[in-house]
């Protein structure tokens, strides 16, 4: 973010049809994306219309938000919805103040947290996509709004040149990331070659993913009380019982993600649709919990995942009270487990191996003493369960670490 300038103070406004309920947890949402930011949020205000609006809101709840402004003297007002191109302009010219969308918002909490130059990459990427959308609403004084949280500088004049530079730049950072891209493949193809178990935590941001797979493999991937505290992808070694795994950390989900980051984060996304599991992580405590576990279901499915069998795990349950528990043993099958107090954590690592156990093959082989590198194949490529010995052969009883992992066949007795 620039120096000078930037935006300290702001108004979020909600705007919603009259009937329609109002899911408090949205707003708060917002708030916390802003003050992630160092933005101090002076008043939340709320329009209830009878019509939708061209516009967003009508003439006189627009006169009414620039007042507010004008009195609270606050140099920022983000809508916690997303606005059109039209949308945008029209704000700008009668509101006097910086505008910014929950889409924008969203791009500029990405920003703040991409730290390495891959992630900084892909988010410059993002940008640049949201950019060409709102190209119109920029090209009469967006962009032209010196300062407010993470503008990059006044813009170009000519429309068509600005579009044309924007795609230009687009191109050449896509082909920075096609070298990161064809890594992940490649590690991706590898773990799937491999007789290793892959899971992929999931879940809606600040859900408590990183400490869970601290807690699972005993790492110490950065994990923090804050919104999107994880844009890279991560991969610890862990063991379930007799079970090799490796737990994948991926970026968290939020409601009305932006598609410019769909798009520029698809390869780290992607990484779950490689996955033979899914431990999808969910705060307890969250009053929208339903509609959390829809946005991390429809990510998923969007990117392929639909059909990975999945784990429920309802995380931070040491921070809510009775009714709140059994509010969420009502929401279905899940494991209700604390990385505080270490609550259920046994039973969920059980229940991991239980059900990786049952994704593998299960065999008796059958090996001649004058096989040992077909003994040495089946131990490398799969969960030994007992091994005895006759007067010729070993006889182990021994379940594939993994689908399609690498057995001796010719070995394996159906009888």
């Amino acid at each position: 973010m620039s120096g000078e300038g930037i935006a300290r103070t702001a108004v979020i406004v909600s705007v919603r049809r009259i009937g329609e309920i109002v899911d408090p947890d949205r707003p708060e949402e917002t708030r916390q994306l802003a003050e992630g930011l160092g933005v101090e949020v002076l008043e939340s205000k709320t329009f209830v219309q009878r019509i939708p609006q061209r516009f967003l809101l009508g003439k006189g709840q627009v006169e009414e938000l620039h007042e507010l402004l004008q009195a609270l003297r606050a140099d920022l007002v983000i809508f916690d919805s997303e606005l059109t191109p039209p949308q945008y302009r029209h704000m700008i010219d009668h509101l006097e103040s910086s505008v910014m969308d929950r889409a924008r918002l969203i791009l500029e909490t990405f920003a703040s947290h991409a730290h390495t130059a891959e992630a900084k990459k892909r988010v410059q990427i993002a940008e640049r996509l949201f950019e060409l959308t709102q190209l119109r609403a920029m090209n009469a004084g967006y962009d032209q709004q010196a300062g407010y949280i993470g503008m990059r500088g006044p813009g170009e004049t000519l429309f068509q040149k600005r579009r044309r530079a924007k795609r230009s730049e687009i191109h050449d950072l896509r082909e920075e990331v096609k070298e990161v891209d064809t890594r992940y493949a490649i590690k991706a193809h590898t773990r799937q070659e491999s007789a290793i178990v892959k899971i992929a935590v999931v879940g809606y941001t600040n859900a408590g993913k990183s400490t869970m797979i601290n807690l699972l493999a005993g790492s110490e991937l950065l994990a923090e009380d804050r919104l999107f505290a994880t844009l890279d992808t991560a991969a610890r070694p862990a063991h379930f019982g007799r079970q090799s795994t490796v737990l994948i950390d991926t970026v968290g989900f939020i409601r009305d993600l932006p598609e410019s980051l769909m798009d520029s984060f698809r390869s780290t996304l992607e990484e779950a649709r490689d996955a033979d599991l899914l431990l999808h992580i969910v705060d307890a405590g969250v009053r929208d919990l339903h509609e959390r576990i829809h946005v991390v279901d429809t990510v998923l499915a969007r990117i392929g995942c639909a059909d990975i069998p999945r784990v429920l795990i309802f995380n931070k349950i040491d921070t809510v009270g009775q009714a709140k528990r059994e509010e969420v043993l009502h929401i279905g099958a899940g494991f209700l487990v604390s990385a505080t107090t270490l609550e259920g954590i046994d039973r969920l690592k059980d229940h991991i191996a239980e059900v990786l156990l049952r994704r593998v093959v299960h065999g008796r082989y059958v090996i001649p003493f004058t096989e040992p590198a077909a003994r040495a194949e089946l131990y490398a490529g799969a969960v030994v369960l007992n091994e005895r010995l006759t007067a010729r052969s070993w006889i182990i009883e021994a379940a594939s670490a993994a689908p399609g992992a690498r057995l001796p066949q010719r070995f394996l007795r159906k009888d």
